[in-house]
């Protein structure tokens, strides 16, 4: 009898610690970007403790490798569980992308509270990467020049002839009439910039369907006109001069137009330089309705739909403690140089306090999203053809149609799938 008792006591406790380490689950995650990993991994280790059952592997995988491996990974059947995602890649890897369960994550209330979830984030009424932060085209501007010309905050421009007066003050010239220091550089980005005066103006990325760009309109001469006179008739930089990024960087421009992405280039390349920022200004000086301005959107984390089943359920979890119950939004888009996606941490202190992220979240509410752009669209054959046209003297009208005509190729090659650019809804001021 006590022989059956030692026995039945031994099998219990062997199924038990069975049990147990079957109840183990090891998640594996992948990244490209190290200051973001750094801050999910001390959010893993926090998970950890609470959650003593689930453990965490990660790895960083360069940008150039990294979607590569990731659709091996889908071919060959190794996969992290959870991936880190960019939404550049949605038509690749929709369909490898497990929908967040509706039963956990509320889809009603991220309708409300997130920006664009809709368009930007909403396929066949699911969505597949969590809204993290959202980007846009912003005013960089040197501070030491802005003081050394007696200019304050109270002087940002809230209209492109304001703007057009301070470039020009603020170019410096050498004796010879060469620009030293221009007022305002487009260079390496020029189209880029002119799609959203053109927003601003009335007008679009894509005609119907997204079949064909539409550039080539009153409202597109009329933004590269206004380009065409701050390079020829003002001079506040010239054909040749820096790129923006080393032109601001090195101290040669007084202002600027990028995405606020540069702000972590000029604090990482330029630490000495004394920066600040502001939004677009506008051809009417109001925001409303808009778009003002072109938007995009960083996004989160994605389960892949062919991660290990018992891993699925656990990521999830973690994904929803993650983002809705710690400050692992507000701190990664101060690393990413982002905008909360969510409306109710925009005045969070610490994105206000900000003078990058507050100067993105004022202009985002009044930004549209296009949808998927092929890069060939938005580089050299197409929004990337303007500068080199315009500074080869063709006319506004001449070089828009040559680079919508080339766009248009393009897109017959690489039709535009995921586009969303006339769900826009006009906002009130």
């Amino acid at each position: 009898m006590k022989r059956f008792v030692t026995v039945a006591l031994v099998f219990m406790l062997v199924v038990g610690l069975t049990l147990t380490a079957g109840a183990q689950v090891t998640i594996r995650h992948w990244d490209w970007h190290q200051p973001r990993m750094n801050l999910k991994q001390k959010y893993m280790a926090e998970y950890e403790k609470l959650n003593p059952d689930v453990k965490f592997e990660t790895q960083i995988i360069a940008w150039d490798d990294y979607w590569t491996r990731l659709m091996s990974g889908v071919a060959g059947g190794d996969v992290p569980d959870i991936a880190q995602f960019h939404n550049s890649q949605t038509q690749a890897f929709l369909a490898h992308l497990e929908a967040f369960p509706a039963d956990l994550f509320d889809y009603e209330q991220y309708k409300a509270d997130i920006i664009n979830f809709e368009a930007a984030y909403l396929f066949d009424g699911t969505f597949h990467f969590y809204p993290v932060g959202i980007m846009t085209g912003l005013i960089f501007y040197n501070a030491d020049y802005w003081a050394e010309a007696g200019l304050t905050e109270a002087d940002i421009p809230r209209t492109w002839d304001e703007f057009r007066e301070l470039a020009k003050k603020l170019t410096k010239y050498d004796a010879n009439g060469d620009i030293q220091v221009a007022g305002f550089v487009p260079n390496n980005i020029l189209g880029v910039f002119w799609l959203d005066l053109h927003y601003q103006l009335g007008g679009k990325l894509y005609g119907e369907g997204a079949q064909t760009v539409d550039w080539n309109n009153e409202a597109g001469r009329k933004a590269l006109e206004f380009i065409e006179t701050l390079i020829f008739e003002d001079r506040v930089t010239e054909p040749g001069f820096l790129s923006f990024t080393e032109a601001m960087g090195t101290g040669h421009a007084a202002m600027v137009y990028s995405w606020s992405w540069l702000g972590g280039e000029l604090n990482n390349n330029y630490p000495d330089l004394n920066w600040s920022v502001f939004r677009l200004p506008t051809f009417d000086g109001k925001l409303a309705p808009g778009p003002i301005a072109r938007n995009n959107h960083e996004t989160g984390m994605a389960v892949m739909k062919s991660a290990r089943p018992e891993a699925k359920d656990a990521a999830f979890r973690f994904l929803k403690w993650l983002y809705e119950e710690t400050d692992y939004l507000v701190e990664v888009n101060l690393i990413l140089g982002t905008a909360p996606s969510n409306r109710n941490l925009l005045d969070d202190p610490r994105i206000v306090s900000h003078p990058l992220i507050s100067a993105v979240a004022e202009q985002v509410p009044y930004t549209n999203i296009p949808g998927e752009i092929p890069y060939e669209v938005e580089s050299s054959y197409g929004l990337g053809m303007l500068q080199d046209l315009l500074f080869f003297g063709y006319s506004a009208a001449e070089a828009l149609e040559l680079a919508e005509a080339e766009a248009n190729n393009v897109l017959k090659e690489r039709p535009v799938k995921w586009y969303v650019e006339d769900l826009y809804v006009p906002v009130a001021e």
